[in-house]
């Protein structure tokens, strides 16, 4: 099947030296996960791991959804 699902994740096994993690676009393609840097990262305690989103008082939380929302319709459109 062609149906890749897309979905944002931070990636908090990676820490960098200010303690933010990275925010990653995990593309799941025939169960191969595929991950792209957002150039984005956040404290894990603004992420919300069960939504995939920021937390309601994530600091950036309006620039960050609109970043992510910029990134998955681009996406959508041009997957592969």
């Amino acid at each position: 099947s062609m149906n890749a699902s897309v979905s944002v994740v931070c990636y908090k096994s990676k820490v960098l030296s200010n303690g933010k993690s990275p925010l990653m676009l995990r593309v799941t393609k025939d169960r191969k996960p595929k991950y792209v840097s957002l150039g984005i990262a956040i404290f894990p305690k603004y992420w919300d791991f069960e939504k995939n989103k920021p937390t309601p008082r994530c600091p950036d939380k309006e620039l960050i959804e609109k970043i992510i929302l910029d990134l998955l319709i681009k996406r959508s459109t041009l997957l592969w």
